[in-house]
Order: C-alpha cells, then structure tokens, then sequence
C-alpha cells in the first residue's frame, strides 16, 4: 500500500469519526434537552415511590387503585382500600402519616374527605387536620378542624391488629362484642382535643380527659350563642356561661 493511500483511508476514518461524534454528540444533546423540558412541565403516572438513599421507602404518591396498605415494625400491612393521596414513610420505612383525599357521589349523596395526618410511633394517627362533608336531600353534614388524639405509651398498631384478629375468631358475637370494646379501652386511641366545627354546627374548642371523655366546650353553637360547658365523667353538663 502507497504511503498516499494509506493517508487517504486515514483521512476518511477521520472524517466518519468527527461526523459519528457530531451525529451522537447531537442527539444525547437533543435527548437531555427534551428530557430537561419534560421535567420542567409535567409528569405523568399512576404511582410515585420515594426511597432514600439506602433504598427504604420514604415518600409513596398514588391513586387509590395503587396506594400502598402501610408498613408497621418493617411489615407491610394486608391489601386494603385506602384513599389517593401521599403516604410518608420514616428512616426505618414504617409509615408515619399522610396526606389523602377522596368524594364519592350515589343515589344522590355526596361524601367528601381530605385528611392530613401525623402519626404515634408505632402506632395510628395522633393529629389530624379534617374535612368531612356530607349531602342528602339538600341538607350538609359537615365536620373540619384538628383533632389531637393519644394512645397508651407502649401501645403498637401490630400487637393492636394481632389481638383483633384473634377476637374475630371468637364464635360467641356477644363475647366478640365485649371483648373487642376490652381491647380499644386498654389500646386503642382516645381523643384528647377537637378545634373547629363539629356536625351540630358548633365552632368552638373540644376537651377531653385521658379516657376519651369530653369534659369542657367552649363553642358558639347554631343558633350563634356562646357556651361554656363543663362536663362531669357521665356527660352531665354544666354551664359556665352568666345568663
């Protein structure tokens, strides 16, 4: 082979060179501009998982076909209908709150809710921001405002759901009953605070002592009247309020 042949062919590599670096060169820079304008402007999908950066689940934004049971002590509950909304996760992967939000329309009634709640550890929902709304024949039944509950120290939603499971087992409905009612009285949630409207239109502050029972109000009720209630541990009320 001639010395000039042999600089032609290398002319030539060069050149397809420079061209196939141009060509791809172009082209990933088209694909990160498109991929850089599609970022910008919208995202499109069903479901979202947030991990963080060992790859525990953090953050989960999905419709309620696809929204994740939650995950109590590292175990995923069972399948279960929940609300579209966002499910936050903490660092050990175990749910701690939400942000949901559903409306269903039959037969002419109308139920909205849109919940933002925070979570006990280990345990259920503690504070709640709430919107309740519900229509029929014209007529609302409305709740919002924030409610703060409490569960006894201790207390986990596993060992919660476990000791339900067993009671369902129980054939005798009556001794289900009662032990069911046993079992939320030792472990389930009791309600120490409400601020806002309640479904009697009242918009006032609601408060209860650790057992759950309401023992002070401080409200304007529907016919636009101030009250101020204190309540003994049977409900007997007593009103505050000179007239």
């Amino acid at each position: 082979m001639s010395e000039q042949k042999f600089k032609n062919q290398i002319r030539t590599l060069s050149i397809c060179l420079i061209l196939v670096t141009l060509i791809f060169g172009g082209l990933f820079g088209w694909l990160y501009a498109t991929s850089r304008q599609m970022a910008r402007e919208e995202l499109t999908l069903k479901k979202l998982n947030l991990i963080g950066e060992d790859g525990t689940l953090r953050m989960v934004l999905s419709n309620e076909k696809r929204q994740n049971p939650g995950v109590i002590d590292g175990k995923p509950l069972a399948a279960r209908e929940r609300p579209a909304g966002i499910i936050f996760f903490d660092n050990n992967g175990n749910e701690c709150g939400g942000l949901t939000m559903s409306q269903q329309q039959t037969n002419g009634q109308i139920h909205k809710d849109m919940s933002f709640t925070m979570d006990n550890y280990r345990n259920d929902q503690v504070l709640q921001l709430v919107d309740e709304e519900f229509y029929k024949d014209g007529k609302a039944s409305v709740r919002r405002g924030m409610a703060i509950n409490e569960f006894p120290v201790g207390a986990t939603l596993t060992d919660l759901i476990a000791s339900a499971d067993s009671i369902k087992n129980i054939p005798d409905s009556l001794r289900q009953v009662s032990a069911m009612a046993a079992l939320m009285e030792r472990q389930g949630s009791k309600r120490r605070v409400f601020i806002g409207r309640t479904i009697k239109d009242e918009s006032g502050l609601f408060l209860f002592d650790h057992k759950g029972r309401p023992r002070m109000q401080i409200y304007v009720d529907s016919s636009g009247n101030p009250q101020i209630l204190a309540l003994d541990t049977l409900g007997n009320k007593r009103s505050l309020v000179s007239r």
